[in-house]
């Protein structure tokens, strides 16, 4: 570890530990839901082989087998695809930050991989070790504890055939624990390459913050005046990066999204089959508390890439003689809004996604979903976000003036 080199890159590693833990975590629970759900399938098929096309309740645990199948590929492909926009908004916001350090290295030699390896090796650990614990995680703790949920529930004199399945080795939890390390890695060549493509000289120099724009308020003479001066700015900012402000309400709307169908699937359920209900229940009721977890990750993320962003303006901010709460109000306001955004959107998404769910398993009733649980669901997004203000409230509190005003990245 006495190498200049290798000390760089454990310096490196120590500045971006909350970035490599929230990255970390979330490929962990992606994987471990996927692998954990994912097995449930071909295990439900496995059972309905040996029962053999004359038991009883063949038809039941085939039509069971098809539900739990799509419940199977739907959650975890959207913990995917959720987990892949956070990881992009990640590893873009790092090499952001990096921007003057990389340009550092290119001038004084270094070449294009050896600038690169640092970045390569961050998101390789973090999405791989994730990658790694999530499926053992998911083969040998949430599949065993869904499946003695299931087969607890099943009777019907199948229950040889239930002791009888073993676990399948799990391909899709592993192909997407790989999908997800290669993704990783691709996004931080690609986005290193806009860098590295210019001149050490270009790098160096901080790039010229994109110009703000009229919000659609501004549009509404009457609506705009009433606003003071601080949220005038906190909306313009709001709308000053088109591409992160979708991105960041998409993520968030898919994170809500989530929590509504795992909260919701056990309500529209409830009219069905006890023993329906109770399987697809426990299958709900996981999906319910990782979808928290998650949106809480995803929050927490969007929240750190917030306040890294302003972190110039907040600087300037203190500098002029501003309370540390109005400093914590102006990023609060803007972390605010966009969860108001995505939340209104993930909610009536969430209904309608609820509904196609209900239609394609062709069982539950969408009416029986009880109107608390949309609050409910609104409630946990915003205590989410509560949460992850507060752990990085110290962050806010702990910037250097002097050092942050030195250098502004985009």
């Amino acid at each position: 570890m006495n190498n200049p080199k290798n000390k760089l890159i454990l310096r490196f590693f120590e500045s971006n530990i909350i970035r490599f833990v929230v990255v970390f975590f979330l490929v962990l629970l992606t994987v471990a839901i996927v692998t954990g759900i994912g097995g449930l399938s071909p295990r439900m098929n496995d059972v309905i082989d040996k029962v053999g096309a004359d038991h009883p309740g063949y038809e039941y645990y085939n039509r069971l087998a098809d539900n739990i199948g799509i419940i199977s590929y739907v959650f975890p492909a959207m913990f995917i695809v959720v987990t892949l926009f956070v990881v992009f908004m990640s590893i873009t916001r790092l090499v952001a930050v990096e921007r003057r350090d990389i340009g550092t290295f290119r001038s004084l030699g270094f070449s294009k991989f050896a600038t690169s390896q640092k970045y390569l090796l961050f998101v390789f650990l973090a999405s791989f070790l994730g990658g790694v614990i999530g499926v053992i995680l998911g083969y040998f703790a949430i599949h065993p504890i869904l499946w003695s949920a299931i087969s607890g529930q099943l009777d019907g004199g199948a229950n040889d055939a239930f002791s009888a399945s073993d676990p399948s080795l799990p391909l899709f939890g592993i192909l997407t624990a790989v999908f997800n390390t290669v993704f990783a890695v691709i996004v931080v060549v690609i986005v290193l390459q806009t860098t590295l493509l210019s001149k050490p000289a270009d790098i160096l120099r901080p790039k010229t913050s994109k110009r703000g724009k009229k919000s659609f308020l501004e549009y509404i003479p009457f609506l705009w005046r009433l606003l003071g001066a601080k949220y005038r700015s906190t909306l313009r900012n709001v709308f000053r990066y088109k591409v992160r402000f979708i991105m960041s309400i998409f993520t968030m709307a898919l994170s809500t999204i989530l929590v509504f169908l795992g909260l919701g699937l056990p309500f529209v359920l409830q009219n069905t089959n006890p023993e329906i209900l109770e399987v697809i229940g426990s299958i709900a009721a996981l999906l319910a508390i990782s979808a928290v977890v998650l949106c809480a990750l995803v929050f927490y993320n969007i929240t750190l890439i917030n306040i890294e962003e302003r972190i110039g303006e907040i600087a300037t901010l203190m500098v002029l003689g501003c309370r540390k709460n109005e400093v914590v109000g102006y990023v609060f306001r803007e972390i605010f809004i966009l969860t108001v955004f995505g939340v209104a959107l993930g909610l009536p998404s969430g209904y309608y996604f609820l509904g196609f769910l209900v239609e394609f398993l062709e069982f539950g009733i969408l009416s029986d979903l009880n109107w608390w649980v949309w609050l409910i669901v609104g409630a946990l997004s915003f205590v989410a976000l509560g949460l992850a203000f507060l752990l990085l409230f110290r962050k806010i509190h702990k910037i250097d003036m002097n050092a942050s005003l030195k250098f502004k990245t985009d």
